[in-house]
Formats: C-alpha cells, sequence, structure tokens
C-alpha cells in the first residue's frame, strides 16, 4: 500500500516538474516574442504570434495552478519548492503581460487592427497569482505549531557570578 502512494506521490511530483517546465518554456517563448515589438520585424504576423504565445503562457500557467491546488496540504520539500517556483514564474508572466501591453500601447501596428494582446490576460493571471499566494500563506501559517504547544526552553545558568564576571574577559590590548 505504501508503495502505491509513493509511486503517486512521485508520478503527481513528476506531472508537477513537467508542467512548471512547460510553464517556464511558454514564458521564455513570450518573452523572447515580445522583445520584437518595436523592432524592424514587428508585423501584424509578430503580433499574432505574441497573442499565441501569451494564450499558451496562460493556459501552460492554469495547467500548473490545477495542478498544484489539491496537492497544497501535501507538506513535502519537493513540493514546496516547486510550488514556490511557479508562484514565481506566475509573477513573472504577469510582468511580461504587463510590458506586452505597454509595448502595444507604444508601438501600434499600422497594416491592420489588431486587438490588444496582454490586457485580457493581465487580470486573470494577477488574480491567479494573488489566490496562490494567499492559499500559500494560509497554508503554511496554519501548518506551524501555536505559540503555547511549542515547548519552552529553559535559559542556561551560567556558572558565572556577578561578582567574577571580570575574570572571565579578554582584557589583553596586545
Amino acid at each position: 500500500m505504501t508503495a502505491k502512494l509513493r509511486q503517486h506521490s512521485l508520478s503527481s511530483v513528476r506531472k508537477l516538474q513537467e508542467l512548471l517546465h512547460d510553464c517556464n518554456v511558454q514564458l521564455a517563448t513570450f518573452r523572447n516574442a515580445i522583445q520584437q515589438i518595436g523592432t524592424v520585424s514587428d508585423s501584424s504576423q509578430l503580433r499574432r504570434e505574441i497573442d499565441i504565445s501569451a494564450k499558451a503562457c496562460v493556459r501552460s500557467c492554469e495547467a500548473t495552478k490545477n495542478c498544484i491546488l489539491p496537492q497544497l496540504k501535501h507538506e513535502g520539500v519537493e513540493f514546496t519548492r516547486h510550488a514556490m517556483q511557479f508562484i514565481a514564474c506566475a509573477g513573472a508572466c504577469v510582468v511580461e503581460l504587463k510590458r506586452c501591453d505597454a509595448l502595444e500601447n507604444r508601438f501600434k501596428v499600422q497594416d491592420d487592427y489588431t486587438s490588444p494582446i496582454a490586457a485580457a490576460h493581465i487580470p486573470l493571471m494577477e488574480e491567479m497569482l494573488e489566490t496562490l499566494e494567499n492559499l500559500v500563506t494560509v497554508h503554511f501559517s496554519t501548518s506551524e505549531s501555536a505559540p503555547e504547544t511549542k515547548p519552552v526552553r529553559r535559559r542556561r545558568t551560567g556558572t558565572c557570578r556577578p561578582q567574577c564576571i571580570c575574570s572571565k574577559l579578554k582584557t589583553s590590548y596586545a
């Protein structure tokens, strides 16, 4: 029975690793495409590619979030590390979406009208990021033991009395 649980746990960690990797790849692709806005290669075709890349990045983040949320009670170090990496990736995605929106507003394409790419995705990603941060904060704040139940450490009583404290100090000036 424990072997099955361990296998399920390992498969979910592998799945989370794959989803996190895909999320990072999509974010890197999106970031790379955004860097072309405002250059000589900026065109309607590039904007369509950026739109596809932005949607893929958001879908990847959604899939990763859907994998993380059911496992939030899991206390493993590996899972916690992956959850923190995903929160950082989602935060970077929000930054890149805002950057894309600013670049779109600054450099308009003259070929034809294209709808704003990033503006629709920004509120969705910000909400996802805020939800994840709140859930992780609540999870870790409730998983710690209460202050009343923590063992109280006794202070070590020193062997030194106030009268002989000077003899314990090093007073060498050499």
